[in-house]
């Protein structure tokens, strides 16, 4: 049985690439947080103009419904990190 023992040292870089990891991870994905932010706003402009007598409402409803739930599935997973 090989058992290695990090020094302080290597602890701390291994600290380090797994703080840069989380920083890739978290800018990557503000970005398509920020793009789901903007398509759930300009849903909800669509369906403020149009109203229920646009053909697509309930479809548009239904997106951003689920968008939303992407949303907060995504948020939820970030703040795990």
């Amino acid at each position: 049985m090989s058992d290695k023992i990090l020094s302080e040292e290597e602890h701390e870089i291994e600290a380090q690439k797994a703080d840069y990891i989380k920083e890739h991870l978290m800018a990557k994905h503000k970005v398509d947080l920020h793009v789901m932010t903007q398509l759930i706003d300009s849903i909800d402009d669509y369906l403020i103009r149009f109203g229920r007598v646009s053909n697509v409402h309930d479809q548009m409803w239904d997106l951003k419904t689920q968008l939303m739930q992407n949303r907060a599935n995504l948020v939820d997973w970030l703040n795990k990190i």
